[in-house]
């Protein structure tokens, strides 16, 4: 399985149709809709990993990655938020999303995150590294702030554990 690495911003017309049809196909909530029209849920990722089919005529399997930081006892660290990851359902169980994030993981150490975040299932991304938080508040930009207590998924990249004290994400969930 040969897994490609393409910056957001190198993404032609092609790609990205490929990139709508699977997203369409994986996720079918009403709010998923989205995709039809746009190869991202909330903000565009600057990063993607993916699996084409041997005829390069569809995108198999798919990883985004966002650039992230988190505050907590008012520093901030560099995070990668990982979202958008699927596979068509004719090549589930071929070990493709294990496949991705190991690429993915792997670029994101020699980039300096910290961690890698993702909400998600225990049972998809536990077998991944990840571990279940519940210390991660969404902070919203704009006034008035608040914030908001998310469950979600962390793989630590160094030595680093993931701090027991709140963590605030500013922005957008990926």
């Amino acid at each position: 399985m040969k897994v490609e690495y393409i910056l957001d911003n190198d993404v032609d017309k092609r790609l990205d149709k490929q990139l709508r049809s699977l997203l369409s196909l994986c996720f079918a909530k009403p709010s998923d809709k989205r995709f039809k029209t746009q190869r991202y849920y909330n903000e565009m990722p600057q990063h993607r990993w993916l699996v084409r089919s041997k005829d390069k005529t569809e995108v198999i399997a798919h990883v985004a990655v966002h650039e992230k930081s988190v505050t907590f006892k008012g520093q901030q660290f560099p995070i990668a938020g990982v979202a958008e990851v699927c596979v068509h359902p004719d090549h589930r169980g071929n070990g493709h999303v294990k496949h991705l994030l190991a690429q993915a993981h792997q670029w994101m150490i020699s980039q300096g995150y910290l961690y890698s975040v993702l909400f998600g299932k225990d049972e998809v991304y536990g077998s991944s590294g990840y571990q279940r938080v519940t210390n991660l508040y969404l902070v919203s930009e704009q006034e008035p702030y608040t914030a908001t207590a998310v469950s979600a998924m962390v793989l630590a990249l160094k030595q680093q554990q993931w701090p027991a004290s709140d963590v605030e994400l500013k922005g957008l969930s990926f």
